[in-house]
């Protein structure tokens, strides 16, 4: 990400949120709360309207699929069915107790912002880059009201640590029980980050502390989950996958941090919850949602 610049991936994972949103056989994945908001982040930059209009422009969708195969099979619909699953599990959570909602390296995801309206009781921070921050919170709250339960701390995750700046906020409930959402962010971060990442969440709340967060399973687990053009791709961009972890390897990493496994789902999963109608396409499955708990 360049200093004053929104992340391209968050733009990217905002502009597959509304093709699926458009598509003729999955558009009822996508609520209308969801296409509503996604819809005011991305007309409220340059980035943002260049890639509505190129999500509008004739050749964009008979593109995706082809570009898809070449790189990751099945991705736009597994960013709406991961956000999806993500959405029913927080609800679980808030239904159980949860009493606070931390997501870290948010990006343009919504899911607070519609959340809050709606259980003005949870108190719902987002962790994010100066600069995704600005765009979305000038987006969301430019002509209405903020609201008291949905606050935004900037991070700068190159230069500054989650523990100290979090820890420092005034938002910050210390004595709630407290779910993180960490979704797209893992897989940048190499094993000693992602351990001080989960010591960090645990140091920061005395109360009940889980974690729903996404991983990616090596590449060469499914011949079918990568495209292959894809390490080239990432080498361009700049954005290298720097940890994987299978699913049957993700509570053996997690025993050592005292997070205990509660749940795991990828497209298998996906699929049986929220595809009710015929498909015999692609869904993505090098990447799974895990579900974890301190244990104190």
């Amino acid at each position: 990400m360049k200093e004053n610049k929104a992340s391209s991936t968050a733009f990217t994972v905002l502009q597959g949120v509304l093709y699926t949103s458009e598509h003729p056989l999955h558009s009822t994945l996508v609520s209308k709360e969801l296409k509503e908001a996604s819809l005011k982040l991305i007309n409220a930059s340059n980035e943002g309207k260049r890639r509505l209009r190129q999500l509008h422009s004739w050749w964009f969708k008979p593109m995706v699929p082809i570009v898809e195969k070449l790189l990751v099979p099945g991705l736009t619909l597994h960013y709406v069915l991961r956000k999806n699953y993500i959405e029913e599990y927080t609800l679980k959570a808030i239904n159980e107790g949860v009493t606070q909602v931390i997501n870290l390296g948010a990006g343009f995801d919504t899911l607070a912002y519609r959340l809050s309206k709606k259980f003005q009781d949870v108190n719902f921070i987002e962790v994010d880059h100066p600069a995704t921050h600005k765009i979305k919170s000038e987006a969301l709250f430019g002509i209405e009201e903020s609201y008291e339960n949905l606050h935004f701390v900037s991070v700068d995750f190159t230069k500054q640590k989650l523990e100290e700046e979090l820890g420092a906020s005034k938002f910050l409930e210390k004595d709630a029980k407290t779910l993180f959402i960490v979704e797209g962010v893992i897989m940048y971060l190499n094993a000693d980050q992602i351990e001080e990442l989960f010591n960090s969440l645990h140091a920061l709340v005395n109360n009940e502390v889980s974690a729903i967060f996404t991983a990616i399973e090596d590449s060469t687990k499914s011949s079918k989950s990568y495209g292959p053009l894809l390490s080239l791709y990432l080498k361009i961009k700049d954005e290298p996958l720097n940890w994987t972890c299978n699913k049957e390897n993700i509570a053996n990493f997690l025993e050592p941090l005292h997070y205990e496994l509660i749940e795991i789902a990828s497209a298998t999963e996906f699929k049986k919850r929220f595809i009710t109608y015929e498909y015999g396409g692609d869904v993505h499955d090098g990447e799974y949602i895990a579900v974890a708990k301190f244990k104190r």
